[in-house]
């Protein structure tokens, strides 16, 4: 009988959880105008994000394509350190926010990523990439309100 649970189980399709992925992307809007408050009429916002063992990264937050409702905003996080090193140390990715109905959500530039994806699948994408990508979003942007520093011309810094 456990082999029959098993195979129920195993056959079993993906099936997103819409609520959690529109609660996760009105607190990623949410969380982008906190860090671009006070600073709305600039394209391009530059934080420092101090964390364990005096490591420093940068966030860059850059104003792309804009419409009536949405924009487009390039994301840029790395360490901030001169050495040359084997392996990407960026990450890199193209936040849509949707002013209309005030959700953020990644977008590779010119295609929304899909809530479901087939496994295994030549990408090597996961299942519920859509969610784990807004995920990421959420946790980095968490992680420059509560450590980060604006860096502007203005001032050297100020918190984020």
């Amino acid at each position: 009988m456990s082999g029959t649970q098993y195979s129920l189980k195993k056959n079993r399709q993906y099936v997103p959880d819409l609520v959690s992925l529109q609660q996760l992307g009105e607190l990623n809007y949410r969380r982008m105008n906190r860090l671009i408050r006070g600073e709305e009429e600039m394209d391009t916002w530059q934080f420092a994000v101090h964390t364990s063992g005096d490591q420093e990264s940068r966030l860059r937050l850059t104003l792309g394509k804009e419409s009536r409702f949405t924009s487009e905003i390039a994301l840029e996080f790395g360490p901030q350190t001169d050495k040359k090193l084997l392996f990407k140390t960026t990450l890199s990715m193209t936040v849509r926010l949707y002013h209309d109905v005030g959700i953020a959500e990644i977008t590779d530039g010119h295609r929304q990523y899909r809530g479901v994806y087939p496994y295994p699948n030549d990408a090597m994408l996961h299942r519920d990439e859509k969610f784990r990508l807004n995920q990421q979003l959420a946790d980095l942007l968490e992680l420059c309100l509560k450590h980060g520093h604006r860096l502007n011309a203005t001032s050297i810094f100020q918190f984020a």
